[in-house]
């Protein structure tokens, strides 16, 4: 089963949070993560959202994994841990599809 994780990230910055997740988007890339969309809220544009999806649980431990023995993530890490405000993630599994 599908499984998906929503991350909310409030940043000092705006556009400082926009050139790391330019940054971010890279990396994802070559991990092979599928990042379903990134947005932003319309009443406050220093709160982003991003949400990734994996196929299942195996899937998100393993590239978590393979992510966090890269030395890109793990500088782009602390940058974003200085970046940012607040953070929370939500991991989402499908309860049912829509018709």
């Amino acid at each position: 089963m599908s499984m998906y994780i929503l991350y909310k990230t409030k940043a000092k910055s705006s556009k400082q949070m926009d050139d790391l997740r330019m940054k971010f988007q890279e990396i994802y890339k070559k991990h092979n993560i599928d990042v379903v969309g990134f947005w932003v809220n319309a009443e406050a544009e220093n709160e982003f959202f991003y949400m990734s999806k994996y196929t299942d649980e195996k899937d998100y431990k393993n590239k978590v994994e393979q992510l966090h023995k890269d030395e890109d993530y793990k500088r782009l890490s602390t940058e974003v841990k200085e970046a940012r405000i607040e953070f929370d993630s939500t991991r989402l599994v499908p309860r049912w599809t829509a018709y």
